[in-house]
């Protein structure tokens, strides 16, 4: 299946593998080096606000439910796209909630998913020695926002296969999926073999496309930036003088 790196949500709701994830971190936790309190917001969807704690927590719960994704939480790229799944999930909840959805039938996968979950999360920690903070993070708070996850991809999946796409939409999305395969070194299959396999993918994305165009998103680049350039390296090497190899402090500048 081809993708996307910055349409997470939607390789979720169409039941892809997600492709990036991490690990979220308190404001005076280990990996954080920001220093970014957690009730910074770091975007604006309409009247929503989404915090640094929201976008942190976004990331613990992919990796946790995720563990295949094999992520890299130092990637800003990777980190970035958590939050553009936060924001997308934010689009597709209000949208839910101005068509009043409700579904007795996932009312009920709900709570059986819930119950899964807690499972899920006591297995894990026996198995993640690693990551067992992550763990030790969200197993007391996730559900609130975990809940809000499903019923994001719940509505989401529920109206995807109703979107029209026309061949354009379809041949558009190969086009830029077959260029991001060649940039690797990779090919994939003639346009034929795959439009039906990719048709889905297209609807969740046009879905998607709507919804933004729609509504008022506020990105709060600052503190944004702010926390993806803690992930660099050279960004924390050139940040301080003091952290600067002796030869090119300033003092230093120029002699031999």
């Amino acid at each position: 299946m081809f993708s996307r790196s910055k349409k997470m949500f939607f390789y979720a709701v169409m039941g892809l593998v997600f492709f990036m994830a991490g690990i979220a971190c308190d404001k005076l936790g280990i990996g954080n080096k920001s220093g970014i309190s957690n009730d910074e917001v770091v975007a604006v969807v309409g009247d929503h606000k989404i915090t640094f704690g929201d976008w942190m927590k976004q990331m613990d719960l992919l990796r946790v439910f995720n563990p295949s994704s094999g992520i890299n939480p130092e990637n800003s790229k990777q980190v970035e796209a958590v939050l553009d799944s936060l924001i997308d999930q934010q689009l597709v909840l209000e949208s839910a909630q101005k068509s009043k959805f409700s579904d007795p039938r996932f009312d009920t996968d709900l709570k059986n998913k819930l119950v899964e979950a807690d499972l899920k999360i006591k297995n894990i920690k026996d198995g993640l020695e690693k990551d067992i903070l992550t763990v030790h993070r969200i197993e007391k708070s996730f559900q609130e926002p975990y809940k809000k996850m499903l019923l994001a991809r719940e509505f989401a999946a529920s109206r995807v296969s109703d979107v029209v796409v026309t061949e354009k939409d379809m041949k558009d999305f190969y086009e830029q999926a077959a260029a991001q395969y060649a940039r690797a070194g990779q090919k994939i299959p003639p346009y034929e073999k795959v439009k039906k396999e990719i048709k889905p993918s297209v609807q969740a994305e046009k879905l998607l496309k709507n919804l933004q165009e729609g509504a008022k998103i506020d990105r709060k680049s600052d503190v944004i930036g702010k926390y993806l350039n803690s992930l660099s390296v050279s960004q924390q090497m050139l940040g301080s003088k003091n952290d600067l190899p002796p030869s090119l402090d300033s003092k230093d500048a120029g002699k031999k």
